[in-house]
């Protein structure tokens, strides 16, 4: 036996979005239909929300699950028109986040969860550069700081992939650019400056506020890089030969004694906690 799922009205008042579209996506399309172009209704929907005081409660419940499977298909599948849709919705989040709390109600715990959930897949897919998959992490943690804590939890009890990822990344504030004996897939100057990086419309507006910096402070330290270093020595083993490998390690160890990794890290989070519109880049690239 179905169960039918009330359509709703539409009410709110809509600015960018053309009503009648709206209407026919709620009445034609089901979730696990064919992921087409009538989708893009709902990016402009996201951006009328985002300025929206009053998101109506039971459209955006009813539009929530086909929001959640544009998120899988911009995250697992690299999908353009998804990704589009995708960064207005996360836009639409961080910077109307109250009022998005208010219309989702109890399920906002869950939508959390399902960034977390498809931040950690991702991870353990891995990614040919050692940024790749930094805006998506940075855009989950942003939302809130609970995220931080569910993430670091996945990270750190995870599998060998993720800490693989989680550890890319993290080589990004033990070394300079030219450093790096991981990036042998970075062709692009600058490529270390997107560690900064957002999944979303007006990206450079987004921050981390001083809660979320704090954990990551208290969270990412020595002893917990060189646990998961430890852990993940088989994988850098192959991936660089034993000199390589020797030479990383003593590079990485001198990074610490030298403060050059606390020096790299506090820079980080001033700049991911400051919340200029300005393109960011690292004082010392080189």
């Amino acid at each position: 036996m179905s169960i039918k799922v009330k359509k709703p009205e539409v009410k709110m008042n809509l600015y960018e979005t053309d009503k009648d579209v709206l209407k026919s996506f709620i009445t034609n399309e089901k979730i696990d239909g064919v992921f087409t172009e009538k989708y893009l209704i709902l990016q402009n929907f996201a951006d009328d929300c985002r300025f929206s005081s009053d998101i109506q409660p039971e459209l955006m419940e009813y539009l929530l699950p086909f929001y959640l499977r544009i998120i899988e298909e911009a995250i697992m599948h690299q999908n353009k028109m998804a990704e589009d849709i995708y960064s207005q919705f996360n836009s639409m989040i961080f910077f109307n986040q109250q009022n998005f709390k208010n219309s989702v109600g109890e399920k906002y715990p869950y939508v959390m969860e399902y960034y977390v959930e498809q931040t950690v897949k991702r991870m353990e897919m891995g990614n040919k550069t050692i940024l790749g998959d930094i805006s998506l992490f940075n855009t989950t943690i942003a939302f809130d700081r609970n995220n931080i804590v569910k993430l670091f939890d996945k990270i750190y009890g995870g599998s060998l992939a993720i800490k693989y990822s989680f550890f890319k990344y993290i080589s990004v504030l033990l070394f300079k650019e030219s450093d790096n004996l991981l990036a042998i897939n970075e062709e692009r100057p600058f490529w270390t400056s997107e560690i900064w990086d957002f999944d979303a419309q007006f990206s450079d507006a987004f921050f981390w506020n001083q809660d979320i910096v704090q954990y990551y402070e208290r969270h990412v330290t020595r002893q917990e890089i060189e646990e998961v270093f430890k852990d993940i020595t088989p994988i850098l083993y192959n991936s660089l030969g034993k000199e390589l490998m020797n030479l990383f390690s003593s590079e990485m160890e001198k990074s610490f004694a030298t403060g050059t990794f606390e020096k790299r890290k506090k820079e980080y989070l001033q700049k991911i906690n400051c919340r200029s519109e300005k393109y960011k880049y690292w004082t010392e690239c080189f």
